[in-house]
């Protein structure tokens, strides 16, 4: 199974949720998804399920657990879920805290190393910089420059 593209937590949150800023590209790539063209990462579902069902005045979405788990499994439908072994994550993270790495991008390491894992040579993203200056190899885009 040979895939396009990674696509980043983040465009699946813009593409289930109306509200989001960035909903229409993002719909619009996986609305045109034909069979094995993108992969997500395993954790980017729980990413995506945790932003769309957080509660608060900072949460925007705050979609119900059954809202948030049948539009996820809308996009699983649709792409092919690929991770890491455990050898692989506990290295990748190995890897980003011997490179000084600390906080949250740590998220974003682990989509790239997905990526790298499975050969997919195309991450899409709305968090073009930060992905971009982890993985320089990669092609990094956002769901509107992705062709």
């Amino acid at each position: 199974m040979t895939n396009e593209a990674l696509i980043d937590s983040n465009v699946l949150v813009a593409a289930l949720a109306v509200a989001h800023q960035h909903h229409g590209p993002s719909s619009a790539l996986l609305a045109n998804a034909q069979p094995n063209r993108f992969a997500v990462a395993a954790h980017s579902y729980a990413g995506a399920y945790t932003t769309l069902t957080r509660r608060g005045e900072r949460a925007p979405f705050q979609f119900t657990a059954d809202e948030a788990w049948e539009a996820l499994e809308s996009v699983r439908a649709l792409t092919n879920l690929v991770g890491l072994t455990d050898h692989q994550t506990f290295g990748a993270i190995r890897t980003y805290a011997r490179g000084g790495g600390i906080g949250a991008r740590l998220y974003d390491h682990l989509i790239g190393e997905v990526a790298v894992a499975h050969a997919i040579q195309t991450i899409v993203t709305w968090n073009v910089a930060h992905m971009g200056s982890l993985f320089p190899d990669l092609v990094v885009t956002t769901p509107v420059d992705f062709s």
